[in-house]
């Protein structure tokens, strides 16, 4: 497996390197830890140095400013990587460990360098360094969740009573070919004995009868496309709890109605998830696409813990 870790230096950034103990990664991958220098923003007198550069009697003056402030990036985006290769190397012996420093805006960096390096996988930081030190998303994060082609994990903090206890797992199931990619990501992964899966699936249907009166066509369409979607996230919960109870992972399904994202994220926090597992953009339809971009982009938002953003292998090609 490929990995590419985005690393910071900042205390997200080793949160999500410490957060891959509990990913059930393989021992035999391969990580490239990309450490980005941001000059448009890891420096206080940017604007200063700017604009002395563009003055012209202070042409040198600026110049010597700026490549000073580009040394100073670069160096620290060295430190940074050499930081993380020693930490990920210390908690996984096994990996094939590199790292690289790149100057430019972190988020495109990373999703060009996934794209070219053929990545199965984004490791982030729920936040990230900046100018005003601090972001909700990070922006980083959310550009390369919403950007990039291969799947992403969101690595965050736990604070779990039993640092050696098994992972606990949940899957979001909508009966798409994204929330399967989820299961098959889940099943292909190297879990300890006793590690929980508990599948999600979420009745949000839209009543038909509400809107037959105006628009009959469009409620008949609703009606088999929730028909429909029912039958597939039955037989896709019925399959997933076959395949992951066969691997030795003790499965459990819990069926709710009401809003996916606010059932799953309150399922998460009560049960103290270690990772959400979630599917996104399946090609079936504009309308389906939509809502698992918007489901997956606010569950990474608001979660406590760690979510793996899963991607359809057919994107990756």
């Amino acid at each position: 497996m490929r990995i590419l870790i985005g690393y910071d230096g900042s205390e997200h950034s080793d949160a999500a390197i410490d957060d891959l103990k509990l990913a059930g990664l393989p021992s035999d991958s391969e990580v490239l830890i990309a450490s980005v220098g941001d000059l448009l923003v890891s420096g206080p007198e940017l604007t200063t140095v700017i604009g002395e550069a563009l003055a012209s009697r202070r042409v040198a003056s600026g110049l010597k400013k700026a490549q000073t402030h580009a040394e100073q990036v670069t160096n620290e985006a060295k430190e940074a990587a050499s930081r993380a290769k020693g930490r990920v190397t210390t908690l996984f012996p096994d990996w094939n460990v590199s790292s690289d420093v790149m100057i430019g805006t972190p988020a495109w960096v990373l999703i060009d360098v996934a794209d070219k390096w053929d990545a199965d996988l984004i490791v982030v930081g729920s936040q990230g360094r900046s100018a005003i030190k601090r972001f909700f998303l990070g922006s980083v994060s959310k550009k390369v969740l919403t950007e990039s082609k291969c799947s992403v994990r969101v690595g965050r903090a736990h604070t779990r009573a039993d640092i050696d206890a098994a992972p606990r797992i949940i899957i979001g199931i909508d009966g798409s070919p994204a929330a399967e990619q989820s299961v098959y990501a889940v099943g292909q992964r190297a879990w300890q004995d006793g590690t929980e899966v508990c599948l999600i699936a979420v009745d949000d249907s839209t009543a038909p009868a509400r809107i037959a009166s105006r628009l009959p066509q469009a409620a008949a369409m609703i009606d088999y496309y929730n028909q429909n979607r029912e039958e597939r996230v039955s037989g896709m919960l019925d399959w997933a709890t076959d395949q992951l109870n066969a691997i030795g992972l003790k499965t459990s399904v819990v069926t709710e109605k009401g809003d996916p994202k606010s059932v799953i994220l309150s399922k998460a926090a009560d049960w103290n998830a270690d990772t959400i597992f979630v599917g996104t953009r399946d090609f079936k339809s504009s309308f389906e696409r939509f809502r698992l971009g918007s489901v997956s982009t606010a569950i990474v938002t608001s979660a406590l813990c760690s979510v793996e953003v899963v991607r359809p292998i057919e994107e990756n090609s």
